[in-house]
């Protein structure tokens, strides 16, 4: 049965293949009744969303999840209740929009330099106006026959250090927690562990002390792939930093990503509340620094 709770779900506004308001409709037949929007460096979709969800018996969590990096680690933070007109946080976002596109011209350049030519304009058609990155790449090249799928992609060329891959702009995970917290938002680091990904389990011992002195609040704990023995070790870690155990599917309805189950994670109501509870706090705290 879907889990009535999902905090890590991408739409167009990124690289997720369905419409806000059309997800936001998936989530409600499936009996999800809190869900957070969590496009990759945008906000484009909330709006969208949230219009939908004010129809429904769902409550719509106006969410992000930014793209950081910390020496040879690719590291996500995920924004929960964050206010998405924030200046700073629309600042940040189109600077970052912008990176984005120049990390991805040049690995299609370097794909091209490989002996594999793809066109550019076929990635932004493939990206729809989304925040264009590695997925629309990863699935031009399977149009063009040169990889079978989207993993064979990554594995093959796209991967961190793999041939085609060009370090885009740093944009280290405290700044991340900053912004969020910038925002009034709730920061939590994304999916610490990724099962399958053998070169994906963060150094939480070396990473959250710094993350938690930029004001870290979470942990994603609920994740696709997890087995009881890993979701129990980062509760662990999570009660031992004083963070709040967050989790979701990261479903992206198909198309250029992998996809996950909606709702397929089974994520305890104490979740949002605790989420409220440290939005409250991060709100006090900014008023009190004004």
């Amino acid at each position: 049965m879907a889990s009535r709770v999902d905090l890590h779900l991408h739409t167009k506004a990124s690289d997720g293949a369905l419409p806000p308001s059309e997800l936001v409709k998936a989530a409600d037949r499936i009996g999800i009744r809190v869900m957070a929007v969590t496009d990759h460096d945008s906000v484009n979709g909330i709006a969208e969303a949230r219009d939908a969800a004010s129809e429904l018996a769902i409550e719509m969590i106006p969410g992000v999840e930014l793209s950081a990096s910390l020496g040879t680690d690719e590291i996500h933070v995920l924004g929960y209740l964050l206010e998405p007109d924030d200046p700073s946080l629309q600042g940040a976002l189109r600077r970052l929009q912008e990176d984005r596109l120049v990390q991805a011209r040049a690995m299609v350049e370097r794909l091209g330099a490989l002996g594999y030519p793809i066109e550019w304009d076929r990635v932004m058609a493939i990206a729809n106006g989304g925040s264009v990155g590695r997925p629309h790449i990863a699935m031009a090249l399977v149009e063009r026959g040169a990889v079978a799928s989207v993993d064979e992609a990554f594995s093959r060329f796209l991967r961190r250090g793999g041939p085609a891959y060009v370090e885009g702009s740093k944009f280290l995970p405290q700044e991340a927690v900053s912004l969020i917290r910038e925002a009034q938002g709730v920061p939590s680091l994304a999916h610490p562990v990724i099962v399958g990904a053998s070169d994906y389990h963060l150094n939480l011992e070396r990473l959250l002390p710094m993350m938690k002195e930029a004001g870290l609040e979470g942990i994603e704990t609920y994740y696709k792939g997890y087995t009881p023995e890993i979701t129990a070790s980062l509760l662990a870690v999570a009660e031992r930093h004083r963070l709040v155990p967050t989790g979701g599917s990261d479903f992206h309805g198909g198309g250029v990503v992998a996809d996950a189950e909606l709702g397929g994670v089974d994520v305890p109501w104490e979740t949002v509340e605790r989420l409220w509870t440290r939005k409250r706090a991060v709100a006090a705290a900014s008023i009190i620094s004004q």
